[in-house]
């Protein structure tokens, strides 16, 4: 049986992911000087001190969340003290509503909600 996935996010300024998770409101969980375990609600992401341009550029991950426009609106507030973040419009797709985000290491979110159908 499968509980859980925890991926590890490269991390192109590890004291800017930091501070950029915990403004998106993930709690620190545990920290060392090589990773930092994030939580919130029932999500746990490690952030990494590691960074590959091609890898970090070509990791997507789906994140399914409960109201769509409490969290676009969340990450629009954080354009100005995270310039190098792009966040879509939101659009409706067969499977919820929709918009993608690249956070400061320029991974990908996909980020839906799927009650939006």
């Amino acid at each position: 049986m499968l509980n859980q996935i925890q991926p590890f996010i490269p991390a192109k300024d590890f004291q800017l992911s930091k501070q950029f998770y915990q403004d998106l409101g993930f709690k620190l969980i545990y920290e060392d000087s090589q990773i930092i375990l994030f939580e919130k609600d029932k999500v746990r992401l490690f952030i990494q001190r590691f960074y590959d341009t091609f890898f970090a550029e070509n990791l997507v991950f789906q994140l399914y969340v409960d109201d769509i426009e409490q969290i676009h609106q969340l990450l629009s507030s954080l354009l100005t003290k995270y310039p190098m973040i792009k966040i879509s419009k939101m659009k409706q797709a067969h499977y919820g509503m929709t918009f993608t985000l690249i956070e400061p290491s320029g991974v990908l979110f996909h980020i839906t909600d799927p009650s939006r159908k």
